[in-house]
């Protein structure tokens, strides 16, 4: 009796502490924030900021009072799992939580299935490599599963800063290795398996057929999905860096340009470094000396990845910041992560025979260019590449799936579904 009463008691205090969180976030529809001309939807991007908001002066607020951005982290993970609403059963998918190879994995089915193989995807949830869960991306996977009649399996790699690179790479690289060596236990077939992510699971998306496309002895992954991904910290001042400070500032929008710096300190170094993340936002990050470099102006200057009509069409961009300039001590600090072909996508010489990819990106995002240059590093290397713009999309957007939400992510999914058809 006494056990059913404790359970009771901490169920009921469950309940008002969600309540609590809800009405404090419901009360930041109040807070001023930028809602540029031709976003997506903009009463529902208004409400999507107030939990933004919430939840970001609620975390900063905890890091500020432990002195730790673990705990900044963590309670923005804690807050976001909590303010989000259960997604109910699904009759026509079959999710289970498992592990491969010790790396934790929620796998889809489709209920309906028969004896024979089906296709397989492999998925990558965003988040900053901070950020994010399969949990909180069971929207997504949900629906690949069940337009694709394909086993999905979403990994949850290790998040920073508690665990810095390599961790999200090797985990990644374990489950998608062991997924193509022993797919068929899973009713999966193994020559016919996709592989995606939005943002920093676009870019571990990135790093992973590159990486496997090394094992020899493995089946091809047949194409990747790339949703706005981040595969370059080389610049931080793109065009489209240079459009969201402009339209958002400093701080407002998903993500605002300091979060990409933030993140990336944390993914490194296991803490946010102030003196890194100015350095970040002024290009000074790099060493001069590397700026002109041949491997730097070669595979790595957005002034030539990106086209030049593209950085004359810009009417926010200024040019270059800081081409000529850099900082030696923190390039020192960074150098050995920067030119790892684990940590930066774009340090591999030859992009041949990689999966032909679908390249979205959005409007209102400061990632833009970096899906528009790793669509041209591609091309270059004769790879088939689809990239789709979508103009009032903003990052973050694809996340949001399902009836009621915004028609951009369910217009973007659309197309996810038809490319992954069409190539596997």
């Amino acid at each position: 009796m006494t056990e059913r009463l404790w359970s009771l008691y901490e169920e009921v205090m469950r309940w008002l502490e969600r309540i609590r969180h809800r009405v404090g976030a419901a009360l930041c529809i109040l807070y001023p924030t930028i809602i540029p001309k031709g976003i997506a939807e903009r009463w529902k991007y208004r409400m999507l900021m107030s939990l933004y908001w919430y939840v970001k002066f609620m975390a900063i607020k905890a890091g500020q009072r432990h002195n730790s951005d673990v705990k900044r982290i963590q309670t923005a993970r804690y807050l976001r799992k909590l303010l989000t609403p259960p997604l109910p059963p699904d009759p026509a998918v079959n999710v289970k939580v498992t592990t491969l190879d010790g790396i934790p994995v929620r796998l889809h089915e489709p209920n309906n299935r028969g004896h024979e193989l089906l296709p397989g995807f492999i998925y990558f949830h965003g988040g900053g490599m901070v950020l994010g869960s399969s949990e909180a991306y069971e929207s997504v996977t949900r629906i690949l599963c069940s337009r694709l009649n394909a086993v999905v399996i979403s990994v949850d790699y290790r998040l920073a800063p508690e665990h810095i690179f390599p961790a999200a790479y090797d985990d990644s690289l374990k489950a998608s290795k062991w997924i193509l060596q022993n797919g068929e236990r899973f009713g999966i077939d193994v020559n016919r398996v996709a592989m995606g992510g939005d943002s920093a699971g676009g870019y571990l998306t990135t790093l992973m057929t590159q990486a496997l496309r090394r094992e020899k002895d493995l089946p091809k992954v047949k194409v990747q999905i790339l949703v706005y991904p981040n595969v370059q910290f080389f610049d931080i001042c793109t065009p489209s860096y240079q459009k969201c400070h402009k339209i958002f500032g400093d701080k407002d929008g998903v993500l605002p340009n300091i979060a990409v710096p933030d993140f990336m300190s944390m993914y490194i170094k296991g803490e946010s470094e102030p003196r890194f993340l100015k350095a970040a936002l002024a290009n000074l990050h790099v060493s001069a000396e590397f700026k002109k470099s041949d491997l730097y102006r070669k595979r790595l200057n957005v002034s030539r990845l990106l086209p030049a009509e593209h950085r004359q069409l810009s009417s926010y961009y200024e040019g270059p910041v800081n081409e000529e300039n850099g900082s030696d001590d923190i390039w020192n600090e960074i150098e050995q992560f920067m030119m790892d072909r684990r940590f930066s996508p774009l340090i591999e010489e030859d992009f041949s025979d990689l999966p032909p990819a679908l390249i979205q990106t959005c409007g209102f995002d400061s990632l833009h260019d970096d899906g528009v240059i790793y669509a041209n590093r591609l091309k270059e290397a004769g790879v088939e590449v689809k990239s789709v713009n979508y103009q009032d999309g903003f990052h973050g957007i694809f996340s949001y799936q399902g009836s009621g939400r915004f028609a951009t992510a369910n217009k973007m999914m659309d197309e996810v579904i038809s490319f992954t058809k069409q190539n596997l």
